[in-house]
């Protein structure tokens, strides 16, 4: 796989300096629209009456469900803390009470897979100093407008 993307002397020098660096337009609109779409169906054929997990970064100990340990290796759905009443029933639209999808879209699914295993991300990770870059983990991340 050659190597594209390569980050310029100032952006990794930004990069080790702050730790962060911001890419404008990485992924292409086409890209985007794609896994967009993509998500769209997921969700679409996701039920969520079989499998609900709710996500929370205030209160870590209720990610110790199976459901959590066991999503390495698949395409999880997890939901935001409130999605549910008292009796277990969404308070609005899946689509509105998805917090993230993960962890294995990168290995399962063809359109996140094509995404993160393409030549800029390989090329974008090795100009950090990565090797052999590999993927371990992806994410969509669902922000809500409030």
């Amino acid at each position: 796989m050659g190597i594209v993307g390569n980050l310029s002397s100032d952006q990794l020098q930004f990069f080790n300096s702050q730790g962060y660096l911001v890419i404008e337009s990485f992924a292409s609109p086409e890209e985007i629209n794609s896994m967009r779409k993509r998500m769209d169906q997921l969700l679409d054929e996701f039920d969520c009456s079989s499998n609900a997990s709710i996500f929370s970064t205030k209160n870590l100990q209720k990610l110790t469900d199976d459901y959590f340990y066991e999503s390495a290796e698949k395409i999880s759905f997890f939901f935001e803390e409130k999605a549910f009443d008292d009796d277990g029933h969404l308070k609005q639209p899946k689509q509105l009470s998805i917090n993230k999808v993960g962890h294995a879209l990168h290995e399962i699914d063809p359109v996140f897979k094509q995404f993160s295993g393409s030549e800029k991300a390989f090329g974008l990770l090795c100009s950090l100093g990565y090797r052999r870059p590999v993927v371990i983990q992806s994410m969509y991340i669902f922000k809500m407008a409030l």
